[in-house]
């Protein structure tokens, strides 16, 4: 029995939605740009004994869970963390932080250029 693999799904835009299928080309170079960006945000592990700043931030604002120790979480660069799962998906819709709405790419591009 031949097993489908759904095909995956991509917001071009915040209010769209379209199969991988269906993307232009030049959709699809700005997904492939998009996740090479994800990438490269810093990732880690939730410790809220390790960093007294981290003690504010207890809950994801994207599942409204609480972090766990142990949790992969990332980070973004204004400094605000999520689990990893939630923001990388929110990150393919909207490149913005979810709690301060400051644009991810644009700090993101600079702190390359610099380095």
């Amino acid at each position: 029995i031949q097993e489908q693999v759904p095909v995956p799904v991509y917001h071009p835009t915040p209010s769209q939605t379209r199969l991988a299928t269906q993307l232009t080309e030049e959709e699809q170079i700005r997904i492939a740009q998009r996740i090479g960006l994800i990438q490269h945000l810093p990732k880690g592990v939730y410790d809220p004994g390790r960093d007294g700043s981290e003690k504010k931030i207890r809950e994801c604002v994207i599942c409204m869970m609480d972090f766990v120790y142990g949790d992969p979480i990332r980070f973004l660069p204004c400094m605000h963390i999520y689990h990893l799962d939630c923001i990388d998906n929110w990150l393919m819709r909207s490149f913005t932080c979810p709690s301060c709405m400051e644009p991810v790419d644009a700090a993101l591009l600079s702190s390359y250029e610099t380095n």
